[in-house]
């Protein structure tokens, strides 16, 4: 089975600001080409950390919408590796919004198969598109 190779990444502006209200994130899917297929922003809320997980959700729905019977994503984000398979912390500042995308994520995977994969930083494509347009 070929599996369709997609790129996500996500970045928080106001990152360190403690008032999470003031936040804004960005969630981006890209394919292998660096197309972009999903650009998400959510203006009230999060952290780099939560829109690197909703970049993963957006793939695994972009996929399921399509009718992809399997996928690879491919994310510079470690936590996001920890978070999809189930390794999610009591001590988040959000952790409720983790484990709302953890669950979606879950369901998800039940119509697509997904293989999560590590890669560097400066080969993520979607990482690259939201440093350029965004200087995340």
């Amino acid at each position: 089975m070929t599996k369709t190779i997609l790129y996500t990444d996500g970045g928080c502006s106001g990152n360190d600001q403690p008032d999470i209200s003031k936040r804004q994130m960005i969630a981006v899917v890209s394919d292998s080409n660096g197309n972009i297929l999903v650009e998400t922003q959510v203006h009230n809320g999060g952290s780099n950390n939560i829109a690197e997980l909703l970049a993963v959700k957006e793939a695994l729905v972009w996929a399921t919408e399509r009718g992809y019977e399997a996928i690879e994503i491919r994310t510079d984000s470690r936590n996001n590796l920890a978070w999809v398979a189930g390794r999610i912390g009591n001590k988040l500042n959000d952790r409720g919004a983790v484990l709302d995308l953890y669950e979606t994520i879950n369901r998800l995977r039940e119509r697509v198969q997904v293989d999560l994969v590590w890669i560097p930083r400066d080969s993520n494509l979607a990482g690259q598109y939201i440093e350029a347009k965004y200087g995340l």
